[in-house]
């Protein structure tokens, strides 16, 4: 993987482009690269159901249930990921949530943090339809954890969040945690209440009023910086998931997770490329390749 090293122009040329110009024409060229197409599965049809409650007897209640949740005029599980925010997962695809539960959860995961001493990790977030069928199937077979009816679970609606980091385990520090202050954020511990209790499911209860100015489209006008994650290797920094906050010109490297939740509770926009967009960002804003390595923070002016 080669590409031209990009060397800064003189001190005069960024103004004339306008340095928010130039972090607008990165972000638009991140959310370019964003957008995933979901083939949703037909769902097996039975009556045994499972992340419900007590009062949701059949397929057709949860099904109607479900519905309470929708939002933005999706379906369950076939929403796109360019209308998600991306929060870090360890389940593959997983990574999004609605942009109020992921704002909330990343003020929710610094709070973690200073009280528990570890990062708060997420197992999985949203779930396309087409793994809530897999899930589903598995449950009914009786090879898989419970899992709810196809098109009813709310990580189908990106507000469900299975987390890690102790919060698994009931009785640890981490999930006491939780169960204590989680509510105050609009996470609910609902997988204490499943007819197999699942410490580590949380449901968001806040109520969603459309996209919030950290969500939508991003304009060349009302960008300052930018997060950018290469979710692959570098020729500079062989290991993927390189982050970064960038500006015209200067770069930061942010080596854990903390440091990127911290910068994303203000609002900061996150974006995720492979190496090619990667690189086409950085020569955009005029930084040059040499300023990726471990903990830079790179500033030419």
């Amino acid at each position: 993987m080669t590409m031209p090293e990009a060397q800064p122009d003189g001190p005069g040329d960024a103004g004339d482009l306008g340095r928010r110009r130039l972090l607008g024409y990165a972000a638009a060229t991140a959310v370019a690269g964003s957008a995933v197409a979901l083939r949703p599965s037909a769902a097996l049809a039975a009556t045994s159901l499972a992340e419900t409650s007590s009062d949701v007897q059949t397929v057709a209640d949860a099904l109607a249930a479900a519905q309470e949740s929708a939002w933005g005029g999706f379906s369950n599980g076939q929403i796109p990921s360019n209308v998600l925010t991306a929060v870090p997962s360890s389940v593959a695809g997983s990574g999004f949530l609605r942009d109020d539960a992921a704002r909330q959860f990343f003020s929710m995961s610094l709070a973690f943090v200073q009280a528990v001493g570890r990062t708060l990790t997420i197992t999985e977030g949203y779930r396309t339809y087409a793994r809530q069928v897999d899930y589903w199937n598995r449950y009914q077979a009786g090879t898989g954890n419970l899992a709810a009816y196809p098109g009813t679970s709310n990580h189908g609606w990106g507000i469900s969040c299975d987390f890690g980091a102790g919060v698994e385990t009931a009785g640890t520090a981490a999930k006491r945690w939780m169960d204590a202050n989680a509510p105050s954020y609009g996470w609910q511990p609902t997988g204490n209440g499943f007819s197999r209790p699942e410490p580590w499911h949380f449901d968001y209860s806040g109520s969603w009023t459309g996209p919030s100015s950290a969500n939508a489209t991003v304009k060349p006008e009302d960008v300052d910086t930018i997060i950018l994650r290469c979710t692959g290797p570098l020729s500079e920094y062989p290991v993927a998931g390189y982050t970064v906050l960038l500006g015209v010109r200067t770069l930061r490297h942010l080596s854990n997770v903390d440091m990127v939740n911290s910068m994303r509770v203000i609002g900061t926009p996150y974006y995720e490329l492979d190496w090619v967009g990667f690189y086409n960002v950085l020569s955009a804003l005029g930084i040059p390749r040499s300023a990726i390595r471990a903990e830079a923070d790179y500033f030419w002016g």
